[in-house]
């Protein structure tokens, strides 16, 4: 994959003597959205002021940290620049579409010529309309791929080595979450029990894939539980906690003009723990603040917390967009967030936090509408039915 990146941040780096800053990632799912990550976390590895202790992720976010973790052991920085680099390309729709069951090497020329139509529809129409047809397609494509056998699990491991991900138990402490369905609980891999079982689990949307079973548990998307755990990277050697999240919050006064209810739904599933355990956080903190000692006693550290996202709606009809040029625009635009994160909050890294839930509340409900006046949102008019073309490209 190749692309043309922003240019780095023109903040002056500190001096050699300076110790680095350490930090620990929370890495939201996505599904195609991870790419925004992998843009993040490649502007956040190449900074050598900064030093990552700890990972987490769920989802999209699980194969995410287990490249950097994985790349971390054999190569420090660039080594894990190199496997995110080599994860996005085998995920990206052109080759997982050349390995289809049925069509063979066949399907890479009839994905290209599919692919140029839609490209071109896109420049005359609605593009986003236009890239949620062709990612309707791949959904159902990468399902006939991805998802059955052990597909998935043999083109992650010809980038991971799982086996020596084990055996080094001082590399950079990894923790993948996936859903447990029979207690309703998530369930935490770590660096004992990893492997690319437990990673298909984390990502696995029941519409995409098989039954992931581990030890006789089922299993699936660690995203409906923790997306992604945070808990266990305050153990880690590190005051300081970033989320990667790949939906931001949406507007808290009302309904986002911006957003449809598929949009709004999704923003509440992917941040509903996010919301929950930076809020728990907070209190921690204010227990800290109180009485430092008593709080040390009951094992409370206080914890930094910060966030990076894009700033904008991402169209949840797009989380299943797996074209090469819309993953490398999404890695771009991680990339310049990050860098704009280095550029504003760098700073605060080990001195307070620049993100906490009282700079992100979920919308506000209808009982305050009219109290603060705030326009109701309208209920929308009944749905048509549509002919096929139009479920397609609606």
């Amino acid at each position: 994959m190749s692309g043309k990146l922003p240019p780095k941040s023109t903040k002056k780096a500190l001096s050699a003597k300076a110790p680095k800053k350490k930090v620990t990632l929370a890495l939201q799912g996505g599904a195609s959205y991870g790419a925004f990550t992998w843009g993040v976390l490649d502007r956040l590895l190449e900074d050598d002021r900064i030093e990552v202790v700890g990972i987490s992720g769920a989802s999209a976010g699980a194969l995410n940290a287990v490249a950097v973790a994985y790349g971390m052991d054999e190569n420090g920085p660039e080594g894990a620049r190199n496997a995110l680099r080599q994860i996005w390309h085998r995920l990206s729709y052109e080759e997982i579409a050349k390995d289809m069951p049925v069509l063979g090497k066949k399907s890479a020329a009839m994905n290209k010529g599919l692919s140029a139509v839609f490209n071109a529809l896109g420049k005359i129409g609605n593009g986003t309309k236009v890239k949620a047809a062709h990612a309707k397609i791949q959904a159902a494509i990468i399902a006939m791929t991805t998802g059955k056998g052990d597909f998935f699990e043999d083109n992650i491991g010809q980038v991971i080595d799982f086996e020596s991900m084990k055996k080094k138990r001082d590399g950079l402490p990894l923790f993948i979450t996936a859903t447990d369905i029979h207690n309703h609980k998530s369930r935490i891999f770590d660096r004992t029990d990893i492997s690319a079982k437990s990673v298909k689990a984390s990502c696995a949307l029941p519409e995409l894939f098989n039954d992931v079973v581990i030890n006789g548990r089922l299993y699936w998307d660690g995203g409906f539980t923790e997306n992604p755990a945070i808990t266990p990277l305050k153990e880690c050697d590190a005051d300081d906690i970033i989320i990667i999240q790949t939906l931001p919050f949406l507007k808290r006064n009302g309904a986002d003009d911006k957003s449809t209810d598929d949009d709004m739904l999704y923003e509440l599933l992917f941040n509903s723990s996010v919301r929950k355990d930076v809020q728990y956080i907070q209190y921690d903190n204010a227990r800290y603040d109180r009485d430092p000692e008593a709080a040390k006693k009951l094992g409370i550290k206080k914890i930094n917390t910060h966030i990076i996202n894009s700033g904008q709606v991402m169209p949840s009809k797009l989380t299943m967009c797996f074209d090469r040029d819309h993953l490398q625009t999404l890695h771009d635009m991680g990339y310049m967030a990050a860098d704009k994160f280095i550029e504003d909050h760098f700073d605060a890294i080990g001195k307070h936090s620049s993100f906490t839930m009282n700079t992100a509340r979920p919308p506000s409900a209808h009982k305050r509408y009219k109290k603060e006046n705030i326009p109701a949102p309208k209920m929308p008019e009944p749905k048509k039915k549509k002919g096929f073309w139009g479920s397609l490209f609606g």
